[in-house]
């Protein structure tokens, strides 16, 4: 697959990351949007085209190795928890003044950039200010206005955004024989992400999942302590089985990459890159577990307030339209609305290291006060 192929609906990023590379890339990038749209995906595949001594052919062992995450010019830094530390900058401060094990430069792909705390903050600068002719960043985040300015004003910037309902939908049509119909409403659901539409597309699991939590979208106003309090096990639960699946695919996958190592070196650096990809995948396939909960809660609500005013069209669960024209009532557009909000509100406590229960607890008692 050549480089960018599976990156969709980005023009205006591709653009200025092709000219880049022919040109003569800049030393730091900053990719900025909103989740689930690819800047990570895209952010690995520009270090592989920086690092590919074709420009980014997209088959070669150099391509295969960065897309894989055990190359050793190319680092990805995720948090370590709630934020990226400044044992973590300072190592790549070190790494940095040094040649480069294979390829012409090193990058560094750092991922949920504005989670640096303000000591890595304040570490990393140094290094972006006087970087070595080597060296290209490329940070990742969507939430920028939490970076620091002196930061930001060294990056260029990079901008991403959700991928349109009609292109994701041809898109999904394409890679995974849907239906125009199904592909549609999946694009629909998604919102824009694209990642969330490809496994909708994908993964009969990710559809069945989606349709629990619309029932319990339907039942929280009527649901009892005790049924929160179930809602949240089988939440937890579900979320736990997505990323013992991802870490396993991963683990399916680390004789593959050992088998690339030709020294016990090489062999050290590749089994500490796993290590630290496993931590990465399973962070994150919580995070998108919990998000796709608030995602799916909020939708619910936004297409009751849609239908509620008349506006079928704007619904995004066109699947569930006879059951969204019986809930829906006029009058209780406010209510949907101030449902809306807390399942948004649960969205935001979790960039600020709040319990993922205790939040979706809250949530739920929330939701239901909001409805009553």
């Amino acid at each position: 697959m050549a480089i960018f192929d599976d990156i969709v609906g980005q023009d205006l990023a591709l653009t200025v990351l092709r000219r880049a590379l022919s040109a003569g890339a800049a030393h730091a990038y900053l990719f900025t949007g909103p989740s689930g749209v690819g800047k990570g995906e895209a952010a690995v595949e520009f270090a592989a085209a920086l690092t590919c001594p074709d420009g980014g052919c997209g088959e070669c062992d150099c391509c295969r190795r960065v897309r894989e995450g055990i190359h050793p010019d190319v680092d990805v830094l995720s948090p370590e928890g709630t934020f990226i530390t400044v044992d973590q900058i300072r190592e790549i401060n070190r790494e940095v003044a040094l040649r480069p094990f294979e390829a012409r430069v090193r990058v560094y792909v750092i991922l949920e950039a504005e989670s640096m705390n303000v000591p890595a903050a304040n570490a990393f600068l140094r290094t972006l200010e006087e970087p070595p002719p080597h060296a290209h960043f490329v940070l990742v985040s969507s939430q920028p206005e939490e970076l620091l300015d002196t930061i930001v004003s060294r990056c260029q910037r990079v901008p991403f955004r959700r991928t349109p309902a009609p292109l994701l939908g041809r898109h999904l049509s394409e890679r995974f024989g849907l239906s125009e119909i199904d592909a549609t409403a999946f694009a629909r659901v998604a919102q824009g992400d694209l990642a969330y539409g490809r496994r909708l597309a994908s993964d009969p699991m990710a559809r069945e999942w989606r349709l629990r939590l619309i029932e319990w979208a339907r039942s929280i106003p009527g649901a009892s302590t005790l049924d929160a309090e179930n809602m949240l096990d089988e939440i937890f639960a579900s979320v736990e089985r997505q990323a013992d699946a991802r870490v396993e695919a991963l683990d399916a996958r680390k004789e593959a990459d050992l088998g690339w190592a030709a020294d016990a070196r090489t062999r050290a650096r590749v089994e500490k890159l796993h290590d630290q990809k496993v931590k990465r995948e399973r962070r994150r396939a919580v995070n998108d577990g919990l998000e796709e909960v608030m995602r799916t809660l909020a939708g619910w609500y936004r297409d009751l307030a849609a239908a509620a005013m008349g506006a079928d069209e704007a619904v995004l669960n066109h699947d569930y339209a006879y059951e969204l024209q019986s809930e829906a009532f006029p009058g209780r557009v406010e209510a949907y609305v101030a449902a809306i909000d807390c399942a948004r509100r649960a969205t935001r406590r979790f960039r600020y290291n709040v319990d993922a229960r205790c939040a979706l607890e809250d949530m739920v008692l929330s939701i239901k006060e909001a409805l009553l």
